[in-house]
């Protein structure tokens, strides 16, 4: 019998956030879409804070071969496409919205 593979896109959601008096990253899982256009589509149409980013992969379903994650792609808050995890930025934003709150 043949095996049926089938590869869904997992969407990721990032951002900074404050716990405690320490700044950490804080990541779940979004959403699952059956290609990387509407993964795309699915990151664009949602509203997060500036200080966040996405990362889509796709993920073979029933796979135990350990092949996750070799295939990654960043995105900006806005679904803009990047070539990694923007860090720097979105700490650095983080930073500023904390400051303007705190007043």
């Amino acid at each position: 019998m043949k095996k049926n593979r089938k590869t869904v896109w997992v969407v990721m959601h990032y951002e900074y956030i404050r716990w405690g008096g320490i700044i950490l990253v804080d990541g779940v899982q979004f959403h699952v879409s059956s290609s990387l256009k509407k993964a795309e589509k699915y990151l664009r149409g949602a509203i997060v804070f500036p200080y966040s980013w996405w990362q889509v992969y796709p993920y073979v379903l029933d796979d135990d071969t350990g092949t996750e994650g070799e295939t990654v792609f960043y995105y900006s808050h806005k679904g803009t496409p990047l070539r990694r995890a923007p860090y720097k930025r979105a700490e650095s934003a983080f930073k500023r919205d904390e400051g303007k709150n705190r007043k």
